[in-house]
């Protein structure tokens, strides 16, 4: 990549984890530290390096949700003892990893992933609105019935889950 690209890489990080650690109440009070820092850096590295070029190809659902789950486990071992009891949440999880695949996607650097962000924008289009937050996703099977609602409306005009979801934020 080149100096522009790479720039534009870091301004996407940091909106992307501003955007899955937002109201999610990811830290142990207090812990607005160095501590949290790192833990973050530890993270967006970790997908820079092992799971974001996994989608320069195709991925099928199921190895992005594994991926999902390899990020959760890297996330809670790797924690620096700044995550809440909850530890980090599936909700948080997807959104992050989703949220960087579309951006990737949109500047043309992978393929189009498998799903999208799910956060309150996308569960308000769905039957799901006011009934679940993504904020308090803790289980594969919550987000999965959620994707699958999403994949069910996506399919009834024709679009992939990204194309609809760009769809629905494009009409904001």
């Amino acid at each position: 990549m080149n100096q522009m690209t790479d720039f534009i890489i870091r301004e996407l990080w940091i909106l992307a984890w501003a955007a899955s650690v937002q109201r999610a109440k990811l830290y142990k009070k207090g812990n607005e530290n160095p501590k949290t820092n790192a833990f973050r850096k530890k993270i967006i590295d970790y997908l820079s390096s092992d799971i974001i070029p996994e989608y320069k190809n195709d991925l099928t659902e199921n190895k992005h949700y594994s991926n999902i789950d390899k990020l959760i486990k890297f996330a809670n071992n790797n924690n620096f003892g700044v995550l809440s009891d909850a530890g980090y949440k599936y909700g948080v999880a997807q959104k992050l990893l989703n949220l960087v695949l579309k951006y990737h996607w949109c500047l043309g650097l992978i393929k189009e992933p498998p799903h999208c962000p799910v956060d309150r924008v996308v569960i308000d289009s769905t039957k799901y609105k006011g009934k679940i937050n993504w904020t308090q996703i803790t289980q594969k099977s919550e987000y999965q019935k959620i994707i699958e609602e999403i994949k069910r409306l996506a399919q009834n005009i024709n679009l992939s889950i990204p194309l609809w979801e760009l769809s629905i934020y494009n009409r904001r």
